[in-house]
């Protein structure tokens, strides 16, 4: 037992000690062993595994209690045979009969029943393949029950069409639903996570409990890209072996999902008899992999396994009945440069490779890798730059974000993210098809929260028409950003035009993105005059962009500076002739709450004065928004939030000193 358990550790850390990329893999010397025949007292077996179908009208046949056999590998890459019986037939979840059966090996209960891993495992009388084992309870005693996919039903998979398959030009009907019963659920693909910090998978794991990881569990743990193969490795694959489905590898991390191969037919194969992400056309590259042991789980026990290798085939179709696979040649993959700077160092580049049709895992490799090298968990102000380069177009896209947060990595993870997903999710999408032939992320990490505040407007209380006004911006940043006074201030001009109308003006100045207001008239009257007011129109509507090129174009121009801020200066919608007496009752929204009004309509009974004219539909200055002022600032490096207001006379000299006001002036 020493022994086994001195061979088992000599292993592990050879694995470790032999990662590398795929390009860089040597057949290097990497024992394996395959000596399974004293694991759990299971028999092993000797040779290649052929198996002959048993196909639905024969295994319907079957009698209760029909001994049957397991077809798995528990230990190195050699398959033992764990004993089970046919127990019924039962109306599957996708149209199709599912085997019932039981696992009765006298090793069950040292396995902890099924095992996470084992679906796909081949199941069947003696020499005989009946389908895949795809579905257990997860909590269980023994006789440990399970359930098989017909190997029919997976064979229906090797040709039909997938829906990827009919976006380039092949059409193809819908696949067939998938109703769980909630009394058992799918062995689930173990997709092991490497480089990544055990406590980031329990943040990330609301960003993963979309339906498509409802087949897959995805489990951290120690390790990197697929290990060198051993000297004797081999590109075939028979019913039975371990493989591992690769979403994501490189220098950092890697994430690959394991099952079992059922039965092969020539240069394909099928197998796990539940799919992988139903993802239906697939382009995952396959590794074979070495199973270490059983890890017992409370919920449902697991293999410990790792890949190993180059790719030897590609994941072509991801289905309800299992995934379809193609030996020879990987797919062609996504290559992704991850550039960091840490505070006061050089850039550091890690370099990884992502499945097409898995984009989503872009910004998990960007924010694991950054997380890697930070070494620490504190806020700081992260400033990144995605850059996208395309297959249908020499075009390159590029865009900037700042953030502060108290976690960067989960900024990153979303900020990219987002970025990415505007052009490679189809529904996002609907300019044109945007496959991405290179991917590159630079994050520089700052210690400092560059925030910054609108604390102050300094600005003369009168100006007049055709002279230049000066607004002074005062900003308060945050501490570890401040210099000895404390503050940010900076100055810009407005020229005001000879046609612009006497009276009261607003001056309102605001955070690009600010997502509130804070000034004051919606501080005091929320929304109920945002139409009367005659508050920002939107501006004239985009037209739809036609192409790929199009919609580049347009998020270049929608993109926008954090440290933005916009300075406008706007007639009063009353002409400065109408003032709101200081005691004027106004009523509340109908929800009772100040500022949140619905719809911008006078309320119903609103109590104006007397003898204030107010007809139908509030009186606006002409053209006022063709009057209206705007001007920019940026506070470079800086995130801007907030938003102030200043009241602004417009007139024309001192009239009681008897200047006369200009031609036209209101």
């Amino acid at each position: 037992m020493k022994y086994v358990v001195f061979v088992s550790i000599a292993i592990a850390m050879l694995c470790q000690l032999s990662c590398a990329p795929d390009e860089a893999q040597t057949q290097s010397e990497n024992p394996i062993t395959n000596d399974a025949t004293f694991v759990l007292n299971a028999p092993r077996f000797v040779g290649n595994v052929v198996l002959e179908n048993m196909y639905e009208d024969e295994a319907g046949k079957l009698a209760s209690k029909t001994p049957l056999e397991i077809i798995t590998v528990l230990e190195g890459t050699g398959k033992v045979s764990l004993q089970a019986r046919f127990r019924s037939v039962q109306e599957g979840p996708f149209g199709s009969p599912v085997y019932e059966c039981e696992l009765i090996d006298e090793s069950a209960e040292a396995l902890g029943g099924v095992a996470a891993g084992m679906s796909g495992s081949p199941v069947g009388p003696s020499g005989r393949v009946m389908g895949a084992l795809a579905f257990a309870y997860s909590y269980s005693k023994p006789p440990y029950r399970f359930w098989v996919t017909p190997i029919d039903y997976m064979e229906t998979a090797i040709n039909h069409p997938t829906f990827g398959e009919f976006l380039n030009g092949e059409a193809a009907p819908a696949a067939p639903a998938l109703a769980m019963n909630a009394m058992y659920a799918p062995v689930k693909t173990p997709v092991i996570m490497t480089g990544i910090q055990p406590h980031r998978i329990q943040e990330l794991s609301s960003h993963f409990s979309g339906s498509k990881f409802n087949f897959v569990e995805l489990l951290g743990n120690i390790g990197g890209a697929p290990a060198a193969p051993p000297a004797d490795a081999t590109t075939k694959l028979f019913a039975g072996d371990m493989i591992g489905a690769a979403v994501v590898t490189g220098d950092v991390t890697s994430l690959i999902g394991f099952g079992t191969v059922t039965q092969v037919y020539d240069n394909k194969f099928v197998a796990f008899g539940h799919p992988f992400f139903a993802d239906g056309k697939s382009a995952l590259p396959v590794y074979r992999a070495v199973t270490h042991g059983i890890v017992p789980r409370l919920v449902l026990s697991t293999k410990s396994v790792s890949a190993y290798g180059n790719p030897i085939g590609t994941i072509t179709k991801d289905l309800h009945p299992g995934i379809v696979g193609v030996l020879g040649p990987g797919p062609a993959m996504i290559p992704i440069k991850v550039s960091y700077r840490p505070v006061n160092s050089t850039s550091i580049e890690k370099h990884h490779l992502v499945a097409y049709g898995q984009e989503w895992a872009l910004s998990y490799v960007a924010a694991v890798t950054m997380d890697a090298i930070r070494m620490e968990r504190n806020a700081a102000t992260v400033e990144g730059t995605v850059t996208l380069h395309f297959q249908e177009t020499e075009t390159v896209y590029t865009e900037k974000f700042r953030t502060t947060s108290s976690n960067p990595f989960f900024d990153v993870f979303i900020k990219t993210g987002s970025i990415i997903d505007a052009f490679t999710n189809t529904l996002a999408n609907s300019a044109g098809k945007a496959t991405l032939k290179a991917v590159s992320i630079s994050i520089v990490d700052k210690p400092q929260i560059a925030t910054a505040e609108i604390d102050e407007i300094i600005v003369p209380a009168e100006a007049m028409p055709g002279e230049r006004l000066t607004v002074s911006v005062v900003l308060l940043p945050h501490w570890s950003t401040a210099g000895a006074e404390r503050i940010i201030q900076r100055e810009v001009i407005l020229d005001i035009p000879d046609s612009f109308p006497m009276g009261e003006a607003n001056l309102t100045v605001s955070a690009a993105d600010e997502s509130t207001d804070n000034t004051e008239l919606t501080q005091l009257f929320g929304d109920i005059f945002d139409e009367i007011l005659g508050g920002e129109e939107e501006e004239d509507a985009k037209p739809l962009p036609r192409n790929l090129d199009e919609l580049i174009r347009q998020k270049e121009e929608d993109q926008m500076d954090a440290g933005l801020i916009t300075i406008t200066l706007t007639p009063s919608a009353f002409g400065g002739e109408f003032l709101l007496p200081e005691d004027l009752d106004l009523p509340l929204p109908e929800n009772g709450e100040e500022g949140n009004g619905d719809d911008g309509d006078i309320p119903e009974g609103f109590p104006f004065p007397e003898g204030i004219p107010f007809p139908e539909g509030l009186p606006l200055p002409d053209n006022s928004e063709e009057q209206r002022i705007e001007t920019e600032l940026i506070i470079e490096g800086f995130i801007v939030t907030g938003s102030k207001e200043a009241q602004i006379t417009i007139k024309v000299g001192d009239m009681e000193a008897g200047v006369l006001p200009i031609e036209g002036a209101q």
